[in-house]
């Protein structure tokens, strides 16, 4: 009974204390003010208010940034001055991310495709020109081949690597997907994934290429971003994580004639990664950018926009 008693005891402890730890995380997170939705508006969409920003005049371009729980259109904000004075932009954070609801559901590559499709149709309201940085590639490219009278041209900065795009959800990810849907144990396990030191170290390693720039306000909106509406950020990474967001990308690639892609060369891997998308389709036009990684639109976005205002125009 004794020895009963303790267990019980110790769990109850346990629990309490991961309890206490979320709610702290979640509190210190929303008072770092980082994230205001002041010039923004919200898209009320079937799963959730979405949040975008609209700026400029001119033909439309839509940016949308990395697919990622600590990503939002942030990443931004340094191209959106520039590029809005010849046409109207928007931003967008996407389902999941930053200040758009982030619902406890399964999110998949196609739930994504109809974000962009409603969005465009319901809000912008004429074809488009979109640009993705990272991971969003997939599900635009495959959002074009479903509905192309919606799209202009699409210019995708650091596209996902088509290796790592194939549907494996095998049952050892179905019960880490379940683990990490549970509000205490899910939650906890997301808050130590995204502390400040992890995403500090994927800003040096994978994201800037000048490691002396200081990085510290955008970490600080990554994390922010990451843990804000409760860390509910982890339903997006838990499903990322376990390949629901993969697709099979050469479907969407073959015989398209809108395609660009800006590729950094201080990326690992980069020209293989961008040679497996021309082996697909050659007539996806290539750009290389220098001394940045995967975010040139936060290092080198001078650089950048002469890249993108040559494609667009085309």
């Amino acid at each position: 009974m004794a020895n009963k008693h303790y267990l019980f005891k110790t769990i109850a402890l346990t629990t309490g204390s991961i309890f206490t730890a979320n709610t702290v995380i979640d509190y210190l997170a929303k008072q770092r003010k980082m994230c205001s939705s002041d010039c923004g508006y919200f898209y009320s969409w079937k799963y959730g208010e979405i949040y975008y920003t609209k700026h400029g005049k001119g033909s439309p371009v839509l940016l949308i940034h990395n697919l990622d729980a600590a990503s939002s259109s942030y990443e931004w904000l340094r191209t959106v001055k520039k590029l809005c004075k010849n046409h109207t932009v928007y931003t967008i954070d996407l389902l999941g991310c930053g200040q758009s609801d982030k619902p406890a559901l399964t999110y998949t590559n196609y739930l994504y495709v109809q974000l962009i499709t409603d969005f465009i149709k319901e809000i912008i309201c004429e074809k488009t020109s979109v640009i993705t940085s990272g991971d969003s590639n997939t599900f635009v490219v495959m959002a074009n081949h479903i509905q192309p009278a919606l799209f202009d041209k699409i210019i995708m900065i650091n596209p996902a690597d088509m290796s790592k795009l194939k549907m494996r959800t095998t049952k050892y990810h179905i019960l880490r997907k379940r683990i990490l849907f549970t509000p205490l144990i899910g939650t906890a396990l997301y808050n130590f994934y995204f502390r400040q030191e992890h995403i500090e170290n994927v800003f040096r390693k994978d994201y800037i290429f000048n490691r002396s720039k200081d990085c510290t306000r955008y970490i600080d909106i990554y994390y922010q971003s990451a843990h804000s509406k409760h860390s509910n950020g982890r339903f997006l990474f838990a499903s990322k994580l376990c390949g629901y967001t993969n697709t099979n990308l050469s479907i969407g690639l073959k015989g398209k004639k809108n395609l660009y892609i800006i590729e950094s060369t201080s990326r690992k891997n980069a020209v293989v990664t961008t040679d497996a998308y021309v082996r697909v389709n050659r007539d996806i036009e290539v750009n290389y950018i220098s001394n940045a990684k995967l975010l040139p639109q936060l290092e080198v976005p001078e650089q950048l926009l002469k890249i993108i205002n040559n494609d667009i125009e085309k």
